[in-house]
């Protein structure tokens, strides 16, 4: 029996042309040595005709990107397309004639029908999924190399298309789950430690099946962190609900390609699922030796897979806190003619403890910069509680009404939390540029002058949550037209050396800015992927 090839890519055109989409048809005949060249060229020149009709027809002129796939059987080559363009007008109930040979077009499908012996096309869920079968030469039912371009056509079922809808349900939960690419995360690594200290394994992983790749959440051992999904035992893992053992690779013939005798020989993997059920990834174990696995064995591997699981749907429960958090972040930028407002929020977790805030009052505005201690849900639910204090206390007229509000409040909870906020909290009168503040222990806001010098708003009040007595002491600055001022968390003091020092860098930086918006953007991109901390930034600019 032939083994099955497949090879599958993701396509965006128009930066990548037909040349391709040859490229990865020459990469299957090279895995396909026993098929006919007759076949080879039919089923690539039907796949030619296909593509260039999507990409000139499905984006109606612009960009598409289309997934293609194709599949070596030991009777058949089957070849999906799939790209999210405009629905396709097309009738393919019968075989269409061959238009003039002077004709500029529709050419297309009556080629493909000749050539092959199915052409379906399916509009699921905003997707276009063209199929295309052609039976190998070798299974044709006796027909001769004369007439091998006009097949006798059968009636050859495709890959069901609730295949393709389960697919696409799948990949639409991972992307969901918002896991894949993320940082290591020790409630992931301490349980493949675990299991490689109780199988006596090699490597340990935490694989995802994205689209046309395995990615691993956490590995332990020599195993690779990412490969082809082509080339990854997990993709049949999440077939099925039941556990996956290969106790030699070499002597099973669906992995003996696989098969590496110097990292990879034995395999066990249960599927990990999605909060709706659909199977997402595997938790798996491998060694570069066969070995045996009862049912002991598999036994603990479940219940493993149980625990990443449960870790899972934690970390779906932080993905929707996220999205309610970032909520909470201001949607919409004052009207203040003569002023520029931005500010972006990136927690070090999927939620955190910083949040700016700002909104109308009288002619002007308020502005809020919190920190609470710590990172996480409990900080998190802090410092949406400190938003909330503050924006209901807008009918006072001061800040420090506001903030005595917010201290009167919160102090049982902080104290019976064990934790305490920082704060920077403020009204600008537009039309004067003054600001009236007061700073809870923070100590990290800047104004950047028109002469060039930066001048730090230093603290005169202890954090909320430190002493209940505390008499809060506002603070004057005004803001001259061309000058900036920038509040920040001690997060971006992270992105430097840690110190006080780094507000000069947050400064240079700035300067070379041509708007508020300019300066949190490069601050975005200095934190992204490297920040230890929830890095928070509001700045505010009085135009020249």
């Amino acid at each position: 029996m032939s083994p099955l090839v497949a090879r599958s890519k993701r396509f965006a055109t128009p930066a990548e042309d037909l040349d391709s989409v040859h490229e990865l048809l020459q990469e299957t005949w090279a895995a396909s040595p026993a098929l006919s060249p007759r076949d080879r060229m039919a089923v690539e020149t039907a796949v030619a005709e296909l593509v260039a009709n999507v990409i000139q027809h499905a984006g109606h002129g612009g960009d598409v990107a289309f997934t293609l796939t194709v599949i070596v059987e030991e009777s058949r080559v089957e070849v999906t397309v799939s790209d999210s363009g405009h629905e396709v007008d097309v009738d393919l109930t019968g075989p269409r004639e061959m238009p003039d040979p002077l004709a500029e077009s529709g050419r297309g499908l009556p080629l493909m029908q000749m050539l092959l012996d199915s052409v379906e096309y399916h509009r699921v869920e905003e997707m276009n999924h063209w199929t295309l079968i052609r039976s190998r030469e070798e299974h044709a039912g006796g027909q001769s190399g004369d007439d091998v371009d006009r097949p006798v056509k059968r009636s050859l079922p495709s890959v069901s298309i609730s295949g393709v809808i389960d697919e696409m349900a799948r990949q639409r939960a991972l992307d969901e789950l918002g896991i894949v690419d993320t940082p290591p995360e020790e409630r992931f690594d301490r349980v493949t430690r675990l299991a490689q200290q109780l199988f006596g394994v090699e490597s340990v992983a935490i694989n995802m099946i994205d689209r046309d790749r395995q990615w691993s959440k956490s590995i332990v051992g020599p195993a690779l962190p990412e490969k082809p999904r082509i080339d990854s035992i997990c993709t049949v893992t999440i077939e099925s609900d039941e556990t996956l053992v290969v106790p030699d690779l070499t002597a099973d013939p669906r992995f003996a390609r696989l098969a590496d005798p110097e990292g990879l020989q034995f395999y066990a993997g249960h599927p990990l699922y999605a909060p709706g059920g659909e199977r997402i990834g595997s938790f798996c174990i491998y060694d570069s030796q066969p070995r045996a696995f009862g049912e002991r064995e598999a036994a603990m591997l479940r219940d493993l897979a149980s625990w990443v699981q449960q870790e899972l749907s934690v970390s779906q429960e932080l993905s929707r806190a996220a999205e309610v958090q970032q909520g909470l972040l201001p949607q919409q930028l004052l009207s203040m003619p003569g002023w520029e407002i931005a500010g972006m929020c990136l927690p070090a977790r999927a939620v955190g403890g910083d949040f700016y805030d700002w909104y109308p009052v009288g002619e002007g505005a308020a502005f809020t910069l919190a920190d609470t201690m710590g990172k996480g849900i409990g900080s998190a639910i802090i410092a949406a509680t400190v938003r909330a204090v503050l924006r209901s206390s807008a009918r006072y007229g001061d800040v420090r009404g506001a903030v005595e509000a917010a201290a009167a409040a919160l102090t049982a909870d902080l104290d019976s939390a064990g934790l305490f906020v920082t704060l920077f909290h403020g009204r600008l009168d537009m039309d004067t540029g003054e600001m009236t503040f007061i700073d809870a222990g923070h100590g990290l806001t800047i104004v950047m002058r028109v002469d060039g010098s930066v001048e730090r708003l230093k603290s005169m009040s202890p954090p909320l949550g430190i002493d209940a007595e505390t008499e809060w002491m506002p603070q004057t600055v005004i803001l001259e037209p061309g000058e900036t001022l920038i509040a920040m968390s001690d997060g971006v003091l992270d992105l430097y050396d840690g110190s006080l020092a780094s507000l000069d860098n947050v400064a240079a930086l700035a300067m070379l800015a041509g708007s508020a918006e300019e300066i949190v953007q490069a601050m975005r991109t200095r934190a992204r992927g490297v920040a230890p901390d929830d890095v928070t930034v509001m700045v505010i600019r009085r135009d020249a």
